[in-house]
């Protein structure tokens, strides 16, 4: 589960607390409080970058804590745009 506890949105780059959103039965991310936009409101090519930042910020974060994002909560996303989760989370980080 995505541990930022403030979230900006991909849609309309606003922040929001994640704690007052709700999540996308369908794509699995948060719905933004200020344009209720998640990622199936993005083209594919817009869910690629956004769902590779996801990628970039939690392969950091296991680096820092060494506990891994599942990101099976975007699974019909991944599906969409032809990714596999286990593409997304590095095995093992270099130190």
């Amino acid at each position: 589960m995505c541990r930022a506890t403030k979230l900006c949105c991909f849609r309309c780059l606003r922040w929001f607390e994640k704690a007052e959103s709700e999540e996308c039965e369908v794509c699995g991310d948060w719905k933004c409080v200020n344009c209720s936009s998640c990622l199936c409101d993005l083209t594919t090519r817009e869910k690629k970058i956004a769902i590779s930042y996801m990628a970039t910020y939690e392969n950091l974060l296991k680096e820092l804590t060494d506990k891994s994002y599942d990101f099976k909560r975007h699974r019909r996303v991944l599906e969409q745009i032809g990714v596999k989760r286990d593409h997304l989370v590095r095995a093992s980080v270099k130190s």
